[in-house]
C-alpha cells in the first residue's frame, strides 16, 4: 500500500486560503479628537460692558456643580463667574436646528456610553445671535433658557450659565442637529466640586429650607456616602454662635435633597432701634473626600405686622394704623412693638380690629391676646402670613400689651384705650329711639350727652340728650328720642363727662320718615301725610368745641342743609301740586281714600333728582264699597249671573263625567282582576314547560351521552376490523410466498427425478 504524500506546496496555500478566510477583521481606526472647536471659560459676574467677555481655559478649570466657575488653568479668579461653552469656531452658515451638550470623560468624537446630558435641545439660531447687555445687569440683554430648573443665557456664540451638576472631572461635547453624526469636543477639561443649594433664602422663623447636594461622591453598593450638613447662626442676645450639623445620605449619581427650618433667632426690634435682619450659614463637606462646598446664607426677618386697621365710630369707618398690603408706597411694616407714627395705638372698645401679620412659623397657629385675655387665633399660610378680624374687649381705662403669639415666639404693640361714643342704631327716622352708649370715659363721673342740630337752615344748636353716671369701667348708656323736628342728614353725637368739652362723639345719620292721620280709613275719607326729617343737614366730623350754658348755642360749626324737592304719591302716582320746595324740616298733604278695598301705599320721593327716589312709605288700609254707579253693579250681578249659571251647568257636567269616571275605574279594576289571574294562570303553564323541556334536555343530554359511547363502540370496531383486514392481507402474501417455494420444492424434486433417471440409464447402458 502506498501513502499519498501531500506537497506543502498545496498545504501552505490551503492554510493561506484558510488563514485568510478565517482571519479576524481589522481593527477599525480610532475616531478623531475634534479639539478647538468648543473653548470652556468663565464670565464674570460683574464688571464693565460687555458681560459676555469670558476668561478662555486652554487646560482645564474648577467649577462647583450646578454653580460657579472659581479657577481657570488654575488661576483663582478674583471673583466666580459663570460656567461658559463658547461655539464661536462653528461655521457661521449654521443658523438652524439645536445644539445638545454633554459631559464625558474621553474626547472622542462621538457620543459613547457614559455620556451624559448636561442641557438639551439650545436653539443655535439663539446661541448665534449677536446680543448686548441692555446695563441693566449681568448677562440681562441675553436670551433665556431654562432646562431643568436651571436658566441658561444664549447669545454671541455662547451657552453661559450654571456648570454641570455632577461630579468629578469631565469633557464637554457638543451635537448639533443639522450636521448630522459629527461630534465636537473641548480641548479643556472642567473639574466640578461639591456643592449645595438653598432655597428659598429668605423669610421668617421656621421656614422650610430645601438644601439640595450636588457633585458629592457617589454612594455605591459597597460604600455608602454621606453630606456632613452645617448651618451656623446667632440668637439675639446670645454671646456666642450656635452651629447645627446634619448627615445626610448621598445617592448614587453624588446628589442629596434634605429640609431644615430656619431657626428663632429672636429678632426682636423695640422702639427707636433699627432693624436687624439675622444671617444663617450653610456649608456642606464631602465626608468621602473631604471638600467643603461654599458658604451660602440665608437672611432670617423679624416677625412683623403688615396691617392694623381699626373701626372708629367718630368717622363710622376704618382707620389704619399699619396698611402695608394696602397702600406699601406709605406705610411700613410695623416691628415688634415700633408701630410707625404711633407710640401707643388707639383702641376703641367693643369695636373690630384687623390684624394681618408675616414671617411667622408657617402652617402654625397663632393666638392674639390682649393682655392675657385671648382675643381669637387664626393659621399661618406656607410663608408665614395670617389676617384675622378681633374685637377689642370692655376693660378699664389704660395701656395693655397686643400680642401675636406663634409656638416660637411672638411681637406685640401698646395700645391705648380710647373714650368712645356709639350710636345704636347709626341711622334712625324722627321720633324713634337711639340707645348712646359710652366706653373709656372717667370713671364714675357724670356723663353729658348732647348733640348738634340745625334749624332753621344754616344755625346749629346744641341740644342736651341725656345725663347719666358712668361706671367703675368708664362706661355708660342712655336713651335719648329724636325729636320730630329734627332735620334729615348726618350729626354729632357728643359725650363729656362733668360737662367738659366733649370728650368723644360719633355720627349718625338722621332719615326721612311718613306718618298718616290715620292708618285705616273707607273710601272717600280725607287722609293726612306727614313727612319729617326733611332736609339734608350735615354737621361737622371734627371735635366740636362748645360753650355750655343756658342757651346751649354752639361757637362756630360747620353744620349745611341742602333745600330739596319732596313729593307725595298714592300707589306709585303722584299727588298734584305736592312736588314742592321745602324749607322747613316736615310737610304735609291731604289724600282721599281711594280704590278698591285693600292695602294701599303712600309714598315720599324725592323730587329733586330723576328719576325720583324713594324716601318713605306708609300703608292705608280702605274699607268700604266700591264708588262706581248702580248700573254698573247691576250690570256686573248680571254678568256674575251668568257666570254663576255656567259655573253649574259645568259642575253638573262634571258630576256627570264623574259617574262616567267610576264606571271606568271598575270596569278598569275587573280587567286589572282578569289581566292578574291570566297572569297567574300563564306563570304556572310557563313553570310546568319550563319543567318539562328540563327534563327532555336531561333525555337528550343522556341519549348524546350514549350516542358518544356507541360512537366510540363503532370506532373500536373498525379499528379492530382495520387491523384484521391487514392482518389477512399479511396472511395471503405469506400464502403467496408459500405457494411460489411449493412450485420450486416441486420443480427441483422433478427435476432431480429426471437426473437421476438419466444417471441410471447411463449406467445400464455401460453395462
Amino acid at each position: 500500500m502506498k501513502t499519498a504524500k501531500i506537497s506543502l506546496a498545496f498545504i501552505l496555500p490551503v492554510l493561506f486560503v484558510l488563514a485568510v478566510a478565517y482571519a479576524p477583521l481589522p481593527l477599525a481606526a480610532a475616531p478623531a479628537h475634534a479639539t478647538g472647536y468648543i473653548y470652556l471659560g468663565s464670565d464674570y459676574l460683574g464688571g464693565s460692558y460687555p458681560y459676555y467677555k469670558y476668561t478662555q481655559a486652554s487646560q482645564n478649570l474648577t467649577a462647583y456643580a450646578g454653580g460657579n466657575v472659581t479657577t481657570v488653568d488654575k488661576k483663582a479668579l478674583s471673583s466666580p463667574g459663570y460656567f461658559d461653552v463658547n461655539l464661536t469656531a462653528f461655521e457661521s452658515t449654521i443658523t438652524g436646528g439645536y445644539v445638545t451638550l454633554y459631559t464625558s470623560t474621553n474626547q472622542q468624537a462621538s457620543i459613547t456610553s457614559g455620556d451624559m446630558i448636561y442641557v438639551a435641545n439650545i436653539p443655535f439660531s439663539e446661541i448665534n445671535a449677536t446680543v448686548h447687555d441692555d446695563g441693566s445687569g449681568p448677562l440681562s440683554g441675553f436670551y433665556n433658557f431654562t432646562y431643568n430648573g436651571m436658566t441658561f443665557y444664549l447669545g454671541n456664540q455662547s451657552i453661559v450659565g450654571p456648570a454641570p451638576t455632577i461630579g468629578g472631572t469631565y469633557y464637554i461635547k457638543a451635537e448639533i442637529s443639522t450636521l448630522g453624526t459629527p461630534v465636537y469636543v473641548s480641548a479643556a477639561q472642567v473639574r466640578l466640586m461639591p456643592n449645595i443649594i438653598i432655597s428659598p433664602t429668605s423669610g421668617g422663623a421656621g421656614t422650610p429650607i430645601a438644601v439640595t447636594g450636588l457633585g458629592f461622591t457617589p454612594s455605591t453598593s459597597s460604600a455608602t456616602n454621606d453630606a456632613n450638613l452645617t448651618w451656623t447662626y446667632l440668637v439675639t442676645g446670645a454671646s456666642s454662635y450656635t452651629t447645627n450639623f446634619k448627615l445626610v445620605p448621598v445617592n448614587s449619581t453624588g446628589g442629596f435633597t434634605t429640609t431644615v427650618s430656619a431657626p428663632e433667632l429672636k429678632l426682636e426690634t423695640p422702639a427707636g432701634s433699627s432693624v436687624k435682619d439675622g444671617t444663617i450659614y450653610f456649608n456642606a463637606t464631602d465626608v468621602s473626600s473631604g471638600v467643603v462646598t461654599p458658604t451660602y446664607t440665608f437672611t432670617e426677618y423679624p416677625r412683623v405686622f403688615d396691617q392694623i386697621i381699626e373701626y372708629n365710630t367718630a368717622i363710622a369707618g376704618w382707620s389704619p394704623i399699619v396698611n402695608v398690603l394696602k397702600s406699601p408706597q406709605l406705610n411700613y411694616p410695623a416691628y415688634n412693638n415700633s408701630i410707625p407714627g404711633f407710640s401707643t395705638v388707639p383702641i376703641y372698645e367693643n369695636q373690630q380690629m384687623i390684624i394681618a401679620g408675616g414671617n411667622f412659623t408657617p402652617d402654625q397657629t397663632v393666638t392674639i391676646y390682649f393682655g392675657s385675655q385671648s382675643l381669637g387665633t387664626a393659621t399661618t399660610n406656607a410663608t408665614g402670613f395670617f389676617n384675622v378680624t378681633v374685637t377689642m374687649p370692655v376693660v378699664a381705662n389704660g395701656t395693655y400689651d397686643v400680642k401675636v403669639v406663634d409656638p416660637l415666639a411672638y411681637i406685640y404693640f401698646n395700645g391705648t384705650t380710647r373714650p368712645e361714643v356709639v350710636v345704636t342704631p347709626s341711622s334712625v327716622a324722627p321720633g324713634q329711639t337711639v340707645t348712646v352708649s359710652g366706653y373709656a370715659f372717667a370713671a364714675n363721673n357724670v356723663a353729658n350727652v348732647t348733640w348738634v342740630w340745625g334749624f332753621p337752615i344754616h344755625t346749629a344748636y346744641v341740644t342736651s340728650a341725656a345725663n347719666t353716671t358712668t361706671n367703675s369701667l368708664g362706661e355708660f348708656s342712655a336713651s335719648y328720642t329724636i325729636p320730630t323736628w329734627a332735620a334729615g342728614g348726618t350729626y354729632v353725637m357728643n359725650a363729656s363727662t362733668n360737662y367738659a368739652n366733649p370728650t368723644a362723639y360719633a355720627l349718625f345719620e338722621i332719615t326721612p320718615t311718613m306718618t298718616l292721620s290715620q292708618s285705616t280709613a273707607s273710601l272717600g275719607t280725607q287722609i293726612t301725610a306727614t313727612a319729617y326729617g326733611l332736609g339734608n343737614g350735615t354737621a361737622s366730623a371734627v371735635p366740636i368745641v362748645i360753650s355750655y350754658g343756658t342757651s346751649y348755642k354752639t361757637t362756630p360749626v360747620t353744620l349745611g342743609h341742602s333745600i330739596y324737592k319732596i313729593g307725595f304719591a298714592y300707589d306709585n302716582v303722584p299727588v298734584f301740586g305736592s312736588n314742592n320746595t321745602y324749607e322747613s324740616t316736615s310737610a304735609s298733604v291731604v289724600l282721599q281714600a281711594a280704590g278698591y278695598p285693600m292695602v294701599h301705599y303712600v309714598q315720599l320721593y324725592n323730587a329733586s333728582v330723576t328719576p325720583f327716589t324713594l324716601l318713605a312709605s306708609a300703608p292705608l288700609s280702605v274699607t268700604g264699597t266700591t264708588n262706581v254707579g248702580t248700573t254698573t253693579l247691576n250690570q256686573i250681578n248680571s254678568t256674575v249671573n251668568q257666570i254663576s249659571s255656567q259655573v253649574s251647568s259645568v259642575s253638573t257636567t262634571l258630576t256627570g263625567m264623574q259617574t262616567t269616571l267610576t264606571g271606568i275605574q271598575s270596569s278598569l279594576t275587573s280587567l286589572q282582576t282578569a289581566v292578574g289571574n291570566l297572569g297567574s294562570a300563564l306563570s304556572s303553564d310557563y313553570n310546568s314547560l319550563s319543567s318539562s323541556l328540563g327534563s327532555v334536555s336531561s333525555s337528550l343530554s343522556s341519549m348524546s351521552s350514549t350516542l358518544s359511547s356507541v360512537s366510540s363502540t363503532v370506532s373500536t370496531l373498525g379499528s379492530s376490523l382495520s387491523s384484521m383486514s391487514s392482518t389477512l392481507s399479511s396472511v395471503q402474501s405469506e400464502a403467496a410466498q408459500i405457494s411460489t417455494v411449493n412450485s420450486l420444492v416441486l420443480a427441483t424434486i422433478v427435476i432431480a427425478i429426471i437426473v437421476l433417471v438419466l444417471e441410471i440409464v447411463v449406467l445400464i447402458r455401460r453395462r
